[in-house]
């Protein structure tokens, strides 16, 4: 075998060792980048908390990840710099075929997110789950939120709603509805209720109800997304395999119970 064969060889089998080595490696520190969104991810004197973070740190800590490190951007810098390899983590993300292209999803969820509808609570009015009685209501939804395809959005594209008004934030939301401007507004469970709590509005704004039960209009998965020019999939799998195992033994459930309302 000539020299120069033999070389190309070589490299060819070391470029192949190296992919090996960098698919099965556990890095020591995670570079992960999220958005300000209490109770899931925050920060509280100046150290990440919430529902995602415990989650997160959890399942790296058990796979060998000695150190992570957040940082909080708007959503689309967070989208940014994860597709563009400057962080490795992004969280917690929705699935969608883009994002698919240049990043692993943790195929574990994280976040079960659950939209529900809010109302005042002197209020007495009741929704039917088909939405044919809400005519003479006016309603707020988040601007840019597509909500599904179920009977919720349906009644949006129906205009079975007297009004469709527009909000940016939930405090805008709250707003709306604490001047009178709607009559309800749909908001993520949690996110909202910490709001309300942190507001002190718990004996102004309640949630609507159908036979006892909250009227879940859009139950929407999050994942862990990690950027295909940091890490291999092979560490992401592990990364699975401990989020599976912390649903198996409670951990999941116990950090969940923390932020229920």
């Amino acid at each position: 075998m000539g020299l120069k064969r033999y070389l190309v060889r070589f490299v060819c089998f070391c470029a192949l060792c190296s992919s090996a080595v960098y698919a099965d490696d556990i890095p020591e520190v995670i570079f992960a980048t999220t958005i300000h969104y209490p109770p899931y991810e925050y920060r509280e004197n100046g150290e990440p908390k919430g529902l995602a973070i415990d989650i997160a740190k959890e399942a790296l800590t058990r796979v060998g990840v000695k150190q992570i490190d957040f940082q909080f951007f708007p959503w689309k810098r967070a989208v940014y710099v994860t597709e563009h390899g400057e962080r490795d983590l992004l969280f917690n993300a929705g699935k969608n075929e883009p994002r698919q292209k240049w990043g692993y999803y943790v195929d574990s969820v994280l976040i079960q997110q659950s939209y529900v509808l809010f109302k005042r609570k002197a209020d007495l009015f009741k929704v039917k789950p088909d939405f044919s009685n809400v005519i003479d209501k006016d309603i707020s939804v988040r601007a840019g939120y597509l909500y599904g395809s179920g009977k919720f959005r349906n009644a949006l594209d129906d205009k079975r709603f007297h009004k469709i008004e527009l909000a940016d934030s939930t405090e805008q939301s709250v707003n709306q509805l604490l001047n009178d401007r709607v009559d309800m507004f749909v908001g993520d469970l949690l996110p909202v209720m910490f709001y309300i709590k942190e507001q002190g509005l718990d004996e102004k704004i309640d949630i609507v109800m159908h036979e006892g039960e909250r009227m879940e209009v859009l139950s929407w998965s999050t994942y862990l997304l990690f950027s295909k020019a940091r890490v291999g999939p092979a560490f992401v799998e592990k990364v699975r395999l401990a989020m599976e195992q912390m649903k198996a033994d409670g951990t999941f459930a116990a950090i969940e119970s923390q932020y229920q309302y």
